[in-house]
């Protein structure tokens, strides 16, 4: 199902150039190539419930995982090509996690705005994805996110068993964690607000970040992520909780 969501997403692009005008969320959810908020395009799935924002940009209570200022301990992940990556969350000023997907439409519509935040702010933050999805595998994941033309500028990281999504909630792509140096959370959600790049009006994620660069407490600490496919986990979401470590 997947594969041809994405076949008829990229059919639908190509032929997008030729309007004049285009409306990409009404068009494609219209279609049924890209689903509304939070819903999932797999039959059978249960939709992802993501929880709105809080007018005072604070963590909702029901939001499940990690909140405001918790550890996101230690990190442990294979990168695309079997190598195990230790993350050192003093490494850098911050770091970013966001999840990623190699066949969730959305996650593929936002990566070059991704790669965009990782040239703006790379030299101080340090940028990671993580896939968690049970059915996408290596080869796939390689063929996508290590392509020749506009490859993912992200080190992709893979979350065998959804361990590291279960832990701090993450549920759809893409879905962001900020740590500080002491590996604490600062903000948690959406890129920005509009997963048609020429709608966006807040860009949460960029806004945040230089606002604790500058050593300022952000706007905002949470905001809806944009998702349209849930995680393909192996267990459902609100299973009991992973180790810290795999």
């Amino acid at each position: 199902m997947k594969y041809l969501v994405v076949a008829l997403c990229s059919l639908t692009l190509a032929t997008s150039v030729l309007l004049v005008s285009f409306n990409f969320d009404a068009c494609c959810e219209y279609l049924g190539l890209l689903a509304p908020e939070g819903v999932s395009e797999r039959p059978g799935v249960e939709h992802a419930q993501i929880e709105a924002a809080r007018e005072d940009g604070a963590i909702p209570e029901s939001v499940r995982g990690i909140k405001l200022h918790q550890p996101g301990g230690p990190v442990s992940l294979p990168d695309l090509d079997h190598q195990v990556r230790e993350i050192d969350y003093a490494a850098a000023k911050f770091t970013v996690f966001v999840w990623v997907s190699a066949l969730c439409p959305t996650s593929g519509i936002y990566e070059e705005r991704l790669n965009a935040l990782k040239s703006e702010f790379g030299s101080e933050v340090a940028f990671w994805a993580v896939n968690s999805d049970e059915m996408e595998k290596l080869p796939e994941l390689r063929s996508h996110f290590q392509r020749k033309e506009g490859p993912l500028k992200l080190t992709v990281l893979k979350d065998e068993g959804n361990v590291l999504a279960d832990r701090w909630g993450a549920r759809v792509c893409p879905d962001v964690f900020v740590f500080n140096r002491e590996g604490k959370l600062e903000y948690r959600g959406g890129v920005d607000d509009s997963r048609n790049p020429q709608e966006v009006r807040e860009s949460y994620l960029r806004e945040v970040l230089r606002s604790l660069l500058r050593g300022e407490k952000p706007r905002w600490r949470y905001q809806k992520a944009n998702g349209c496919c849930p995680i393909d986990r192996v267990r459902p979401a609100n299973a009991p909780q992973a180790a810290a470590t795999k």
